[in-house]
């Protein structure tokens, strides 16, 4: 059965113009490639927004007889607060990065199909730009209360 699949897309590449086959390959790459970047940035956002609630938590509820130096305090609030702000800024970008991505793969399938003489079809964009931009932005807030709330924590004594 898989040897059906190989042949029969090697007889469609066959038929293919190398140029269509570039395109589609590119189209097919940036996909796979917003996608990867989708999971890592959903793993690295977890993870950062877990340690950073656990810290904020420990700061904030800790028992009276486990104080912490106050020069401690600010230290950790500084590295919180650059690293939630980074982690705004990456948000940011992933929701750009995937706007232009969409963009891209428009472009590809409007040579594929002035190629081919083909009318565009109905469908939508590959990646969902939209949730891409809600998410981004909103994770950025996110991040940037996050950051103030470590501001607080680091300012209070």
């Amino acid at each position: 059965m898989n040897d059906h699949f190989t042949s029969h897309d090697h007889e469609t590449s066959m038929n293919e113009s190398p140029d269509d086959w570039i395109l589609k390959r590119r189209h097919e790459d940036l996909s796979l490639t917003v996608r990867a970047s989708w999971s890592l940035y959903m793993q690295f956002y977890t993870v950062f927004l877990t340690v950073s609630v656990v810290g904020l938590g420990w700061i904030l509820t800790r028992p009276a007889d486990a104080p912490i130096v106050p020069r401690a305090k600010h230290v950790i609030a500084i590295v919180f607060v650059i690293q939630t702000l980074l982690t705004a800024i990456t948000s940011v970008a992933m929701a750009l990065y995937t706007m232009r991505v969409a963009r891209e793969q428009e472009q590809i399938e409007n040579c594929l199909l002035q190629s081919h003489a083909a009318a565009r079809s109905p469908c939508g964009p590959a990646v969902p730009t939209s949730l891409a931009l809600f998410a981004g932005w909103f994770n950025c807030a996110a991040m940037i209360a996050m950051a103030v709330l470590w501001l607080y924590v680091g300012l209070s004594s």
